[in-house]
């Protein structure tokens, strides 16, 4: 069940946050959404540019190429009322390359047409149609990008694989303190602090 595997999912990426924070469901899922309105926006306007900070630069030259075809064609891909109606995380991945692929139903009205009659010349206006996505997001200069893009046919592979790095997969958050403190990330009194307050006691001095 998708739903069950996205709580999963996003439960061990939070676990994961207590050490890296950019792995927070939260913030993976606003990045998430982020990167799919620029994406369609990207489409409607034509300009490749729009969409590149969201991307891996793998995928960013495979769009460029995409709407460099719909100009030369004389295309115009428009994408009305654009929306995910539900987005859950199914694969996790910490290395080598810190990875998530996230499932995504979306709904829209899409229609491709002459830029230069404005004439229709595929799909149905105001027939919104609804389909499922497989997002792979990796970690490129220091932000989340979209590295893939599948259709549930070709990506529903992911719903059988490991949910997350094993290495973490059975972190306590005592273990997940550690590994900070390992880091350099806190300090020592900052470790027994919360050290402390994780076990229900004070640090002793």
């Amino acid at each position: 069940d998708a739903d069950t595997r996205g709580e999963s999912v996003a439960a061990r990426m939070d676990a994961l946050a207590g050490i890296e924070g950019w792995w927070s469901s939260e913030s993976v899922r606003r990045r998430g959404r982020d990167i799919f309105f620029a994406g369609q926006r990207s489409w409607i306007e034509r300009g490749a540019p729009i969409a590149e900070p969201y991307l891996t630069p793998q995928l960013a030259a495979r769009q460029r190429l995409r709407i460099d075809g719909l100009v030369r064609q004389d295309r115009i891909h428009m994408l009305e009322n654009p929306l995910i109606e539900d987005l859950d995380f199914v694969e996790a991945k910490e290395a080598p390359v810190s990875r998530v692929v996230a499932r995504l139903e979306i709904s829209m009205v899409e229609t491709i047409s002459d830029s230069r009659t404005g004439e229709v010349v595929a799909g149905a206006p105001r027939l919104k149609i609804m389909r499922v996505e497989y997002w792979s997001l990796e970690r490129h200069d220091g932000a989340w990008r979209l590295a893939d893009v599948e259709m549930q046919d070709e990506g529903g592979r992911h719903l059988a694989a490991p949910l997350v790095s094993e290495r973490y997969v059975d972190l306590s958050p005592e273990m997940i303190l550690r590994e900070r403190y390992a880091r350099d990330e806190i300090t020592l009194d900052e470790f027994e602090a919360e050290m402390g307050r994780l076990l229900g006691s004070d640090p002793a001095y």
